[in-house]
C-alpha cells in the first residue's frame, strides 16, 4: 500500500492543478440577451393615458385600421400613426398602457392586455384615447414580489466577459439571462391582433395572439383560448368561455369558419362555425420552434424558426395541406433562414426573415416556393407584415422601424417611407 501513496498524490495534484487551470481561462465573451424585471405598483399598472408622439424605441406587433397604423412599444403602449399619406405618415400620439404586447380593433374600440387585464379603449379621437372597461385577471398571473408586480422584462442584447455560472446559464435558457431575483419566468402575456373579414375590424399580421371574428374576440395565452362576445355591447365584452389547447401556444390566424392557432410544437385547427363555441377538428405535429401560421386556399404556410423563446434550431417553411381539415398532411418543407411573420396576396407571399431582412415569393404553384424568390430586401430587420386590405401597400415592422412599400409589383418592391426606430 505504501507505493500508491505518491501516485495518488501525483494524481489529485493533477486534478487540482487541472481544475485551476480550467477556473482560470473559463472566462470568456459572449453575446446574449439580457432581460431585466420591470416592477410596478398596483396604481401605476392602471395608469392609463394619452401623450404626445413618442419615438419608436422597441417595436413589436402593428395593426391598420381606417388609414391609421397603431405600432405597439413592447411592453409599454400603444403608438397610434397617422397613414392618410402613406409617404409622409405622422406620428401623433403614444397610448402609455403597461404591460401591452398588442392591440384589436372593431369599430371605435381597441381592445388590448394591459398585465393581467383586458381593457377597452375609445379610440374615436386617435390623439385622446379614452379607458372605457376593463376586465380583470383574464390572462395569466402577474408575480407579486415584495418590490411590487413583476410587469415585463427590459431586454438588451450585451456582449461581455462572462464567469463559468453566468455561461452555463445562459445555454440553459437559449442565450438569455434573467437578472431578477427569482428564476420565475414571465408567462407570455397575450399579444392581439385580428385578420378579420369584417369592415369593422382593422388588420393585423401573422405574430397575433388575438384575432376578431363573426362578432367574437379571441385570446389566446400561453395554454388557453379565451372566447368574447362583442356584439352586444362592443365596449365592455363578454367573457363566454376558456378552452385549455395545451401549452406553448403562440399565435392564432382567422380563415374563412376556422381558427388556425400556432404553437411552439404543432398547429391546431378549430371549427369556427358556431363562434361562442369553436371546437377541435385536429392538430399537425412537428418540431419545437416558433409557429406563425398563415392560410390561403387549400394549404396552410406554417415558419418555423429558431430562438430564445422557441428552444428550437428549425428554420423552414412547412406547406400543410388541409384539404381534409381533420387530417392535416405535411406536402413540403422549405428551407429559410430564420423566418418570422408572414402574409399572402394573391399568389405572392411575403416573408419576414429577421437579420436576413425581407422575401417575396410567387406561390401560384405552392410545391414550388423555393424555386420563385423574385425579390429580396437586406440590410433590414423584419419581424413581421401586412398587406393593407383594398391597397398595393405593404406593411413592415423590424428592429428598425416601420417600412412601408409599394407591392404592386412583387418582384420590385419600392420603399414608400420609413419611421425608424431611435435608440
Amino acid at each position: 500500500m505504501k507505493n500508491l501513496k505518491y501516485p495518488l498524490l501525483f494524481l489529485l495534484l493533477t486534478v487540482f492543478t487541472l481544475n485551476s487551470c480550467m477556473e482560470d481561462t473559463c472566462e470568456r465573451e459572449m453575446r446574449y440577451i439580457k432581460r431585466t424585471a420591470v416592477y410596478m405598483s398596483q396604481q401605476e399598472i392602471v395608469d392609463i393615458k394619452t401623450t404626445g408622439a413618442k419615438a419608436l424605441e422597441k417595436p413589436g406587433k402593428i395593426y391598420f385600421y381606417n388609414d391609421y397604423i397603431f405600432v405597439n412599444e413592447r411592453n409599454k403602449g400603444i403608438h397610434i400613426i397617422d397613414n392618410s399619406t402613406p409617404s409622409n405618415p405622422s406620428n401623433v400620439a403614444f397610448v402609455n398602457i403597461p404591460g401591452n404586447i398588442d392591440m384589436a380593433i372593431q369599430g371605435n374600440n381597441l381592445y388590448a392586455d394591459n398585465g393581467d387585464d383586458l381593457i377597452t379603449l375609445d379610440i374615436s379621437n386617435p390623439t385622446n384615447v379614452q379607458l372605457v372597461d376593463r376586465k380583470e385577471d383574464v390572462f395569466p398571473k402577474i408575480y407579486e414580489y415584495q418590490t411590487g408586480f413583476l410587469i415585463y422584462y427590459d431586454e438588451e442584447e450585451v456582449t461581455e466577459v462572462v464567469d463559468c455560472e453566468t455561461q452555463n446559464i445562459i445555454r440553459n435558457n437559449g442565450g438569455v439571462f434573467f437578472d431578477f431575483e427569482s428564476n420565475d419566468m414571465l408567462s407570455s402575456s397575450p399579444s392581439a391582433a385580428s385578420v378579420g373579414s369584417s369592415a369593422s375590424s382593422g388588420t393585423g399580421g401573422s405574430m397575433a395572439r388575438f384575432t376578431i371574428s363573426k362578432g367574437h374576440l379571441y385570446a389566446v395565452d400561453n395554454s388557453n383560448m379565451n372566447v368574447f362576445e362583442i356584439t352586444s355591447n362592443p365596449a365592455s365584452p363578454t367573457e363566454l368561455s376558456d378552452v385549455n389547447i395545451g401549452w406553448g401556444i403562440e399565435t392564432i390566424y382567422p380563415y374563412k369558419d376556422k381558427l388556425f392557432i400556432g404553437s411552439n410544437a404543432g398547429m391546431f385547427i378549430f371549427d369556427n362555425s358556431n363562434p361562442a363555441s369553436p371546437t377541435q377538428l385536429s392538430s399537425f405535429q412537428h418540431a419545437r420552434a416558433c409557429d406563425p401560421v398563415f392560410v390561403k386556399d387549400n394549404y396552410a404556410y406554417v415558419t418555423l424558426r429558431s430562438g430564445t423563446w422557441c428552444e428550437g434550431f428549425t428554420n423552414q417553411i412547412d406547406l400543410i395541406d388541409i384539404t381534409d381539415l381533420t387530417q392535416p398532411v405535411l406536402e413540403k418543407t422549405f428551407d429559410m433562414d430564420n423566418p418570422h411573420g408572414l402574409s399572402i396576396k394573391g399568389d405572392n407571399l411575403f416573408l419576414c426573415e429577421g437579420e436576413w431582412g425581407l422575401k417575396a415569393f410567387d406561390i401560384s404553384d405552392p410545391m414550388k416556393l423555393d424555386r420563385n424568390e423574385i425579390d429580396h430586401i437586406k440590410d433590414i430587420n423584419a419581424y413581421d407584415v401586412i398587406n393593407v386590405p383594398n391597397s398595393d401597400l405593404l406593411l413592415m415592422i423590424g428592429k428598425d422601424g416601420l417600412y412601408q412599400y409599394d407591392a404592386s409589383d412583387a418582384s420590385e418592391l419600392e420603399l414608400v417611407s420609413k419611421i425608424e426606430v431611435v435608440r
